[in-house]
């Protein structure tokens, strides 16, 4: 059974419930295990028993037809649809075998099978079940994967309420879609960040983080996102008049009936100057405790020796218990019951070198239940537990909004050894310099940034020769001014390693400044590599992606770009025939076959022309920006689309206007624009039964520049999503996207202009980009 054929009524039940591959699998493999003649898929339906499918060594058949048309056992089908169980009858001529199907949640159905063998063995039938159970799964997995398209609905109902509760919440809240783009915003994040609600939807709210933070906005984002569990991450946002401050970005989805995200739910802390308090800790007990006050995190130690446990005064403060009244076990008593177990156990992988970190419900004395924090790690003293040593942390408001703040540690070498383990974490190494005495001290990161060893003397020129030949003379007078003129300086360049790779690196410098002692030099190195790694290869997969969107438009014309060849070559044939015909007689006629061979030079230029348009919309190539004529473009687009209209029964009308002056752009991609708009329009008139009519209209509009509209008399706008068609991964149609009017409205702005659409009068849509004039005809083509 090589063959397959298909018949595909339209409105078939079981072509809903299945693809058609999975069924032809399913049936095919069904014969060939019973050895059977021929296979049916009947169905119970309210006219009754119908075939959906036959099958036979000729192939398969997707039908709709009553079963009684194929002389089939009706006895034992609705016995088997009545009864759900698995029956085989044979008598001397055939065996006949049905198995239930349950091809959906309301279409029930039986495998009907005629088969040689005679009794039916108990293990065809196991293997009958077996086959048809693998078949319900596969269809069970594709109604899961429909279900998953109306997430999305459902959320829509309570987007208004939702916008009111964000704006009640006095901090920066925000809402986001199951992908992950932004939804809505409380007004307080659009005061702080000075970003209007358009220009932040979809992914626009990345802008509100420091460039420096981006990247890891969005690594951590996509970690929640494949995980779907609450989590966050710290990171810089900018605020409306350019000062960047450290925040805790905590998001919590909204799980559906169905196990699935619907919603992301966010708020944004201001935790810069806990950030700050944090650097300031390392300094003093002191100055450690104040900090323990204002953040609201207390500290404990355990003295594994002597069995002493201490706590600072935050600490005391936030269990509600006086310091001598606290031991591990009263702590745990404290515990919330739900709770205890969990707790135990994270105490218990701490106590055998884990790193504790839990958080959990505590009771206080007075019955008042807080939510608490505990972070804790075991201090080894030559290869042995020697303390234990932690921080409780009182999250009951921000609910861990602060979990990613470092234990505050018990003295300053302590503090120097997290200070390390962070900068290896973060790659971000510090620095310090004596330039009077040539001193210089460096972190461990420095030394692995730079790849060098720490038993080895650093100097300065061993330091220089580790950056880039090309950035050396300017890093080294970078640095020269910096100390002589005492000022701070920020400064990216190369460092060349001696395997030969590179590495991206950002330097920022501070030079004390107190005119009465030596300069100083104090400063951060900060591994770029894999940012800018990262960022140059999102650049690829953008330019990947506006060049899948040119070929799929170019897909959608190619027989009217075959047309458009087939009429030059067609006439090139002519012609050379008509030549030869002139030079193939006794007194050849000269002046008629040039003007034949002439003819077959312009067809032929013809022909190049339109190869030509079509290679330059297919390449892979960067931007060129030149003088571009638009109604070139139009004209152009226009040659390309002109089978396709004709095919969809389209009627043109284009009206170029000749005070149209020159533009500076990409004419490919203003073509990939047009085109788009132009499918677009087409797309939307399929349902129109007459009169379907497309209007490109080019325009001077003057200081402005020019401005090209494509009108269509289709179904129109739908007005909810006409506020988001432009957003990147929204589509209204079910095959869509969600790319093509978003790479058109980026390449519209590239070239400084506009897209913009709207509903037509008279019905229909318009869509209208508006580009300004180039400043002169004669500037040089820049690419």
């Amino acid at each position: 059974m090589n063959d397959v054929s298909h018949a595909d009524p339209p409105g078939t039940t079981l072509r809903k419930g299945a693809e058609k591959c999975d069924i032809e699998q399913f049936v095919i493999a069904a014969m060939h295990s019973a050895r059977a003649e021929r296979a049916f898929i009947v169905t119970s339906t309210n006219d009754g028993l119908m075939v959906a499918v036959e099958a036979n060594a000729e192939g398969v058949v997707f039908l709709s037809k009553p079963a009684a048309l194929y002389e089939l056992d009706g006895t034992v089908l609705r016995e088997v649809v009545g009864s759900r169980n698995t029956m085989a009858v044979s008598d001397p001529t055939r065996s006949i075998i049905c198995v239930p199907l349950g091809l959906s949640e309301r279409l029930y159905g039986v495998l009907y099978l005629e088969a040689e063998e005679k009794p039916v063995s108990r293990r065809l039938v196991e293997n009958l079940e077996w086959l048809a159970s693998a078949f319900t799964v596969t269809l069970e997995k594709r109604r899961a994967d429909e279900e998953l398209r109306s997430v999305r609905e459902e959320a829509a109902a309570v987007e208004r309420e939702l916008r009111l509760n964000l704006d009640m919440i006095p901090a920066l809240t925000w809402i986001g879609g199951p992908g992950g783009e932004l939804e809505e915003a409380s007004r307080q994040w659009h005061d702080y960040t000075g970003i209007g609600r358009e220009d932040a939807l979809g992914m626009g709210f990345l802008g509100s983080f420091h460039p420096d933070d981006v990247q890891k906005v969005i690594a951590a984002w996509t970690e929640l996102l494949v995980a779907g569990k609450p989590g966050g991450v710290e990171a810089r946002i900018l605020r409306h008049d350019g000062e960047a401050r450290y925040f805790m970005l905590r998001a919590v989805p909204l799980i559906g009936d169905d196990g699935k995200v619907r919603k992301w739910y966010g708020i944004n802390t201001d935790i810069d100057d806990l950030k700050r308090a944090e650097f300031e800790l390392a300094k003093s007990q002191a100055v450690m405790a104040e900090a323990q006050r204002i953040i609201e995190t207390g500290s404990w130690s355990w003295d594994m020796i002597s069995d002493v446990f201490t706590c600072s005064a935050e600490c005391t403060n936030i269990v509600g218990l006086p310091s001598t009244e606290i031991t591990f076990e009263t702590l745990m008593e404290r515990v919330h019951p739900e709770d205890r177990e969990m707790v135990a156990e994270a105490h218990g992988r701490a106590l055998q070198g884990d790193e504790l970190n839990v958080e959990h419900r505590f009771v206080l004395p007075d019955g008042t239940v807080k939510f608490i924090h505990a972070r804790g790690r075991l201090i080894y003293e030559r290869s042995h537990p020697r303390a234990y040593i932690g921080t409780i942390v009182d999250v009951t408001e921000a609910r861990r909004s602060e979990e990613r703040i470092r234990s505050s540690l018990a003295d300053a070498q302590r503090a120097q050894a997290s200070l390390a383990e962070a900068q290896m974490l973060s790659h971000v190494g510090s620095f310090q310099i004596k330039p009077s005495t040539g001193e210089i001290i460096w972190s461990a990161e420095t030394y692995n940034i730079y790849r060098l060893d720490p038993v080895q003397p650093l100097t300065h020129d061993a330091v220089m020769m580790r950056v880039h030949p090309d950035d050396r003379e300017r890093i080294d007078q970078t640095y020269a001014s910096g100390i002589r003129d005492r000022v701070p300086w920020e400064a990216e360049h190369r460092l060349l390693l001696p395997d030969g790779s590179i590495r991206h690196v950002h330097c920022m410098v501070r030079v004390e400044t107190d005119p009465e002692q030596e300069p100083e030099v104090f400063g951060a190195i900060i591994d770029l590599t894999d940012r800018v790694n990262s960022e140059e290869a999102l650049r690829k997969a953008q330019a990947d992606v506006v060049r899948m969107n040119r070929l799929t438009a170019m897909g959608a014309v190619t027989v009217s770009i075959a047309h458009e060849m087939n009429q030059p070559l067609m006439a090139i044939v002519t012609n050379a025939a008509t030549c030869l015909s002139w030079l193939d007689r006794p007194e050849p006629d000269l002046d008629e076959a040039i003007m034949a061979a002439e003819r077959i030079v312009k067809e032929g230029k013809r022909a190049g022309d339109v190869l030509l348009n079509v290679r330059n919309m297919a390449r892979n190539s960067r931007p060129s920006i030149a003088i571009v004529n638009i109604n070139e473009v139009v004209a152009d687009v226009m040659t390309m689309m002109r089978s396709e209209l004709r095919s969809r029964q389209i009627s043109a009308t284009v009206s170029l206007s000749q005070a149209i002056r020159p533009i500076r752009g990409d004419k490919v991609q203003l073509q990939q624009v047009l085109l788009n708009l132009m499918l677009n329009a087409a797309e939307a008139m399929t349902e129109k039964d007459h009169a379907r009519t497309i209007v490109v209209v080019s325009e001077d509009r003057g200081s402005h520049g020019a401005a090209v509209r494509v009108e269509d008399n289709g179904h129109g706008l739908d007005p909810i999503a006409s506020e988001r068609i432009f957003e990147a991964f929204f589509s209204t149609k079910p095959e869509g996207t969600g790319m093509g009017l978003a790479i058109c409205r980026s390449i519209i702005e590239a070239h400084s202009g506009t897209l913009s659409a709207r509903l037509r009068a008279s019905g229909g849509s318009v869509f209208e980009f508006a580009i300004p004039y180039a400043r002169g005809a004669n500037e040089p083509e820049a690419t």
